[in-house]
């Protein structure tokens, strides 16, 4: 991803002003509010190993003479964009800092063409090899980023180039492919169901694959000239759609527009957008030989750099951000923040914070101060004591209060298993489906309709929505939504870490989704949305097969993917939703079985979740004392 997607706000104001010289010239020491303190090199076109150039700007503090301590940012963004993050780059150049900013491969006017991550890992050993010899360079880089910035530090630091000293990556789980627990391929995939939402819109607005570029034999002073006066990114979405953004002309306005339309696989080529990876990707299965191409932090790396990981509990890669602080955990100097913030929220984080509609309390932290004292301990060898804080912080919602450990997962963490009981009847909120931790006898299995052109709408999750958590009594007002509630908790229930399901299903199709939500019920009846994932069952048996499914047979799918940081208060109740969809966020199971992304028929499902003596079907959080 990155995702997010840069909303037309964003576009508008930095690349279409009132005028070119005030949308592309105020220039970046202007927007990062550095003017008085920097000097700015602009538009440096640093040759790659294979010859392609990339658009870079250095900027040093005023000043500090001698050899400086770099900070990089690799970005396919608007590098005006980047600097403006929570007033960094002020900082950074007061503290005698130099910052590198270089637009990848393809976007804005650096060269070649645009692929997802293609090239990271080469193109960012380049940059840190270029930088090393400069001769204002003291030949210590450090990187930070959040989302697209952050991704591609994880690919550049699983090189391990000796100039690389220390990392920051926010919100990088679209980085991450393939490593033990996961397999989302860089968030394209949840269970084995692509998540057509952010994706459309983040390629519909930053990812087209082919983009205007400039000729390679102009002079610096005219390459400077261009940029005052041009843009490389997409022109205005409503001069092009009619509508306020490609994101709105994606959502569309009937059931078959925009989002909706079929096939899956032709959605931005029927809304015009140029091509990009989403056109092959969505062609693809999580297994597919082509995802060990794309420079995502694979199985097998062995990043060494010291990394700070930092993400927030309600960003789409969430799960994937502990399960790589997992896979890293005998890396020395690996720290972990989680935050009850959505993607790349954390930094504006408030001491009254909200998530969407749900408050969540104090979740600031001193971030600028954190980073200096990171990229000082290693890029100006400068000791403090960022080397004796917690492994592990991380925010426990509902508790207003954060969590230090000093591994993951949590010491004293315990699995609690809640068992789905019902009678039949377990449609809507109102239903008599429960959760408890006693296990089943005899019980008849709950079923749903699951009807692919009459989908259950999203709502919150997703990604880069500061909506992210909303109240979800619409949603399971639904006949086609299961709900189950334990009774209102006597003792609080402290979850931090991994959830995970184990259901035992049936459907009539050869193929279905299952679609899980982890909710926080309050006394009051509100129903807040933590996180969710889902299932294709064809995956059932792993990634690397798809299976059909017999109708009526009854199979064991074990749903990964979820992830919380929530304490469950007295009088809460715990609650998951079941569905067949969460639509526009995840690609809708046409149900036949088929390739789905060429498809525009489906087959309605009668989907069974089974939970008896034989098929106890579970959700397991776990649980720290507390």
């Amino acid at each position: 991803m990155t995702l997010p997607y840069r909303p037309l706000a964003f576009w508008a104001i930095v690349c279409l002003g009132a005028s070119p010289l005030e949308a592309q010239r105020a220039d970046l020491l202007s927007h990062a509010g550095i003017t008085d303190l920097a000097t700015l090199e602009r538009m440096i076109m640093v040759p790659m190993r294979d010859g392609i150039r990339l658009s870079t700007a250095v900027i040093r503090p005023k000043t500090v003479s001698g050899p400086l301590p770099t900070v990089l940012i690799r970005t396919p963004y608007l590098k005006d964009g980047e600097l403006e993050r929570g007033g960094l780059a002020v900082r950074f150049i007061r503290e005698g800092y130099a910052i590198v900013i270089q637009n990848e491969r393809g976007t804005e006017w650096s060269e070649g063409k645009h692929q997802f991550l293609a090239g990271a890992r080469d193109d960012g050993s380049d940059a840190l090899s270029w930088i090393a010899a400069q001769p204002w360079s003291n030949g210590k880089v450090g990187m930070i980023g959040c989302s697209s910035s952050a991704e591609d530090q994880l690919a550049v630091a699983s090189t391990n180039h000796p100039a690389l000293k220390a990392i920051i990556p926010m919100s990088a789980g679209a980085g991450i492919g393939d490593i033990p627990g996961v397999s989302s391929q860089g968030l394209f995939y949840k269970g084995g169901v692509p998540q057509i939402g952010p994706w459309t819109g983040w390629y519909a607005e930053a990812g087209h694959a082919n983009r205007p570029k400039l000729p390679p034999d102009l002079s610096r002073e005219e390459l400077g000239r261009l940029y005052d006066f041009y843009s490389p990114f997409p022109k205005a979405e409503n001069e092009r759609f009619g509508v306020t953004s490609v994101a709105g002309a994606l959502h569309g306005t009937g059931s078959t527009g925009g989002l909706a339309h079929l096939p899956s696989g032709d959605i931005l080529k029927a809304a015009g957008v140029p091509e990009t990876d989403y056109d092959r990707f969505v062609t693809l299965s999580p297994a597919d030989p082509h995802w060990r191409t794309i420079d995502f932090i694979h199985d097998g790396d062995r990043p060494l750099v010291p990394a700070l990981h930092v993400n927030g509990w309600h960003d789409v890669g969430a799960f994937e951000t502990i399960k790589l602080f997992e896979y890293l955990k005998d890396v020395p100097n690996q720290f972990l923040i989680m935050a009850p913030t959505s993607h790349c929220a954390m930094l504006a984080a408030t001491a009254k914070h909200k998530v969407g509609e749900r408050f969540v309390g104090n979740a600031k932290l001193p971030y600028e101060d954190l980073f200096v004292k990171w990229f000082d301990q290693w890029l100006k060898d400068k000791p403090s004591d960022i080397l004796a804080r917690p492994k592990v912080q991380v925010f426990l919602e509902g508790a207003n209060t954060w969590t230090k450990a000093g591994a993951w997962p949590v010491p004293g963490t315990t699995a609690m298993k809640f068992f789905l009981h019902g009678d039949g009847h377990g449609q809507t909120r109102r239903g008599t489906g429960s959760l408890s931790i006693k296990a089943p006898g005899s019980e008849l299995p709950d079923a749903f309709v699951s009807d692919p052109m009459k989908p259950v709408p999203s709502r919150g999750g997703g990604c880069c929505d500061r909506d992210a958590v909303r109240d979800q009594r619409l949603v399971e007002d639904r006949k086609d939504v299961l709900v189950f509630s334990s009774e209102p908790l006597r003792a609080g229930v402290a979850a931090i870490g991994e959830v995970r399901a184990v259901l035992f299903v049936s459907a009539s199709t050869p193929d279905a989704d299952i679609a899980v939500k982890l909710i926080d019920v309050y006394p009051d009846g509100q129903a807040f949305n933590l996180y969710d994932t889902l299932l294709r069952l064809r995956y059932r048996d792993g990634f690397d097969r798809a299976v059909p499914m017999k109708p009526g047979e009854v199979y064991r799918a074990e749903i990964t993917g979820l992830v919380a940081g929530n304490y469950f208060g007295v009088g809460h109740r715990i609650r998951i939703e079941v569905a067949g969809s969460n639509f526009p966020n995840f690609e809708r199971n046409m149900q036949t079985g088929g390739k789905n992304y060429d498809e525009v028929s489906a087959q309605v499902a009668t989907i069974r979740i089974h939970h008896d003596r034989a098929s106890a079907s579970y959700i397991e959080l776990a649980t720290i004392p507390r």
